[in-house]
């Protein structure tokens, strides 16, 4: 948590935006309920005890709604009060809740009212009605801007992807995401795209750095903010939702092979899927790719494996190949080997076991495993220099490949 005594801990501009200038009159008018009330008492003073429980139930409901809840919310939006996580979203779940119930109490109340006036109604029947009327439709004004009191703000969103877009060389440079970047994404994926969830988190992410985080996945595409009914939304890409099939450890990798990540998306999807045949197509192929690296950086350079071209050798004789040049060690050999052999039996032969779930997670984990030590940094500049483009974007696109 900021430190107290900083200026930077209070956001005393979110004062002057639209949403909270819409919500002044409305909590303004509220404050003045009491005071109303006692001014205009010669036209509730001698009605009926029911009449009057009626009236100062709703006066005190739409002070407490209309207020009370937003005031406190106010509050801890520009940071000049203390609450937890936990509590400040406890507030704005029991706020909708509380609003929604008394909406519905209101509703029968009127129904109660037009069907028998003479036994709870106010001797004026349209102040009455009036009250009614503005102890609910009031309540919406507030309620629609939730968005500000969770901090969310849709416009900066927007504002850094276009001015990424006005900046071509930037949206081509080398901007790989970070673990947490990677935990943002989690987290939206999480909540189900829920403002409130996302910005009144359990991570340990403060208000500000969390904006950044979202203005930065918005701007690389890997969410957009779309308009709901309900107010402004953040949601996932195609790109964000391959991304998150991706292993965690992909981000401790220096690579930007947009086919190798491809190849790892679409295993996880599958062994997720549980379809354990693709799982171990997707997997041969990503070894393959990263032993056809590794032999493209052998000088003289390898064109052939017997007499088979590089291009079409099988994952055997590539294994073969990587192994008569040392490319690969005793570790990487058993593990590229064991990935070979199950490949082998991916049709299920006579009196053989065929493949299942769990030999599908044992092969994805063995090639994530093989992936991290010939993709580990000390060996990432020897193997993949000459085959990432220097100016692309991790993962530009990590679109799974159609199954063969």
């Amino acid at each position: 948590m900021a430190d107290p005594s900083s200026t930077e801990r209070y956001d005393f501009g979110a004062l002057r935006e639209k949403r909270a200038l819409i919500m002044y009159p409305v909590v303004l008018f509220g404050s003045a309920l009491p005071f109303l009330a006692h001014a205009f008492d010669e036209h509730w003073a001698d009605a009926s005890s029911v009449a009057k429980v009626r009236l100062l139930t709703r006066l005190a409901m739409s002070l407490l709604l209309l207020t009370c809840f937003p005031g406190i919310l106010l509050m801890i939006r520009v940071g000049i009060t203390d609450v937890t996580a936990s509590q400040h979203k406890n507030l704005l779940r029991w706020y909708p809740l509380l609003t929604t119930t008394w909406q519905c109490l209101a509703a029968l109340d009127g129904f109660i009212l037009v069907a028998a006036p003479k036994l709870v109604a106010l001797p004026s029947f349209a102040l009455d009605v009036g009250v009614s009327v503005f102890s609910v439709v009031l309540i919406p004004l507030i309620v629609h801007q939730q968005t500000f009191f969770v901090g969310f703000d849709a416009d900066a969103l927007r504002k850094s992807r276009q001015m990424l877009e006005s900046a071509p060389e930037l949206a081509h440079a080398r901007a790989p995401l970070d673990t947490l970047d990677y935990r943002v994404l989690q987290l939206v994926a999480k909540s189900g795209s829920d403002v409130a969830n996302v910005m009144i988190n359990d991570m340990g992410i403060g208000h500000r750095d969390l904006m950044l985080r979202l203005s930065k996945l918005v701007a690389l595409g890997y969410l957009n903010v779309v308009e709901e009914l309900h107010g402004p939304q953040v949601v996932l890409t195609t790109l964000a939702t391959d991304t998150l099939a991706l292993p965690v450890s992909l981000f401790t990798w220096d690579t930007d092979d947009r086919e190798l990540l491809s190849e790892l998306a679409s295993a996880r999807l599958s062994l997720e899927g549980r379809e354990p045949q693709k799982v171990v197509v997707a997997c041969a192929r990503t070894c393959e790719r990263l032993l056809k690296t590794a032999l493209a950086r052998v000088t003289p350079k390898i064109t052939h494996i017997g007499t088979k071209e590089l291009t079409k050798a099988t994952l055997g004789d590539l294994i073969g190949a990587a192994r008569q040049h040392k490319i690969i060690d005793r570790f990487a050999d058993g593990i590229f080997s064991s990935i070979n052999e199950r490949r082998k039996k991916i049709h299920a032969l006579e009196r053989a076991r065929p493949i299942d779930d769990q030999d599908a997670f044992v092969l994805y984990t063995l090639t994530e495993i093989a992936a991290r030590d010939m993709l580990a940094p000390s060996n990432a500049k020897s193997v993949l220099a000459d085959l990432v483009a220097p100016a692309s974007v991790l993962p530009q696109s990590v679109t799974p490949p159609a199954s063969s």
